[in-house]
């Protein structure tokens, strides 16, 4: 009976997708600070004509207190103002937005565009 629990168990927590679960903390998280007033540094994906050179890259954008930043894994922050953003495509891991000349695509969790999409209207 024991070794039955056992494989039991083992196998529902293969089921569990764990990156899913520990970033919606963290995702949450994220939004109560916010929601306090502080700046916050939401991971995506952001291609841009004047900030990446048209590539795709990882990175965060920080909102809240002061302008929007865009930083990349080792770089400095640098301004991010992508004018008006449409979205163009939604799944269960990400919102894809669009600025109005197409010149920038970003990329978002589902859980945190309304945040990214407040602060840079506001």
């Amino acid at each position: 009976m024991g070794e039955l629990l056992v494989v039991l168990v083992g196998n529902l927590l293969t089921m569990i997708d764990m990156t899913e679960l520990f970033g919606a903390r963290r995702r949450r998280a994220r939004a109560a600070a916010f929601a306090r007033g502080e700046r916050v540094s939401v991971p995506c994906v952001l291609r841009s004509e004047d900030l990446t050179e048209g590539r795709e890259r990882r990175g965060w954008i920080a909102v809240g207190e002061g302008a929007a930043t865009w930083r990349t894994p080792g770089g400095e922050p640098v301004p991010f103002d992508p004018g008006e953003l449409t979205m163009q495509a939604v799944d269960r891991q990400a919102v894809t937005f669009h600025s109005a000349g197409g010149r920038t695509e970003l990329r978002l969790h589902p859980d945190e565009a309304s945040l990214v999409l407040r602060a840079l209207a506001g």
